[in-house]
């Protein structure tokens, strides 16, 4: 697996680890610390699964549950969803989560047991958000190094309580935020593919979506 994929399959891993479904768990520190490496565990193990038709309907309910995915679809189109109507904004909302569930479908989630590990380093309450800084340890086969050690990767996300839920509202991974790299590819899509048509943008992208799942299936 090339280096560059193992990153974005790590990003997306993160991206679903880290939704807290107790709010009061993640507005305190220790316990929000406590908490990641509990449900990292649980994460390790699915990714870990041999069965891969209980990992993927595993993590495809964690997806939906625990990812504050309106808020990412909204971000990643910016000002032009004030462009839609509701009936496109429902449209859109839908792709975008069959979107995300299909793209990480594209990456080889049987790992080797003990092949991942994180942990999670600090945690610190903000005005809004939760920042919580986390290390994540793959074995050199995986990433491709020629040594025997594994390599770690400093990671910083950003959780955000929404109601009485808390979720996960942006990661970053090596300086790179995951809803900016998002943000780059949809907006390109609609911009400078489509020329600002919002329907000819929603064809598109529903095209992609069925592919990727068509692919998914195959």
């Amino acid at each position: 697996m090339k280096i560059k994929h193992f990153l974005q399959l790590i990003i997306l891993f993160l991206w679903i680890v880290l939704g807290v479904n107790n709010a009061s768990a993640a507005l305190q520190a220790d316990t929000a610390k406590q908490w990641a490496l509990q449900k990292g565990k649980q994460i390790i193990d699915i990714l870990t699964d041999e069965n891969s038709d209980e990992k993927y309907a595993a993590l495809d309910k964690i997806l939906v549950e625990d990812i504050d995915l309106n808020y990412a679809a909204k971000f990643v189109v910016g000002k032009y969803w004030r462009a839609m109507d509701e009936s496109q904004h429902r449209e859109y909302e839908n792709l975008f989560k069959r979107y995300i569930s299909a793209l990480y479908k594209e990456y080889p989630l049987s790992l080797p047991k003990g092949s991942i590990s994180f942990t999670v380093d600090k945690a610190l309450p903000n005005s809004q958000t939760v920042s919580v800084w986390c290390t994540i340890f793959v074995d050199a086969i995986l990433s491709e190094e020629n040594d025997n050690n594994k390599k770690g990767f400093k990671v910083l996300f950003e959780l955000i309580q929404n109601n009485s839920q808390i979720m996960v509202r942006d990661l970053k991974i090596e300086q790179s935020s995951l809803l900016l790299a998002f943000r780059e590819r949809f907006q390109q899509m609609i911009h400078q593919d489509n020329d600002d048509e919002i329907a000819w943008f929603l064809e598109d992208l529903q095209a992609i979506v069925e592919s990727m799942e068509e692919k998914y299936l195959q």
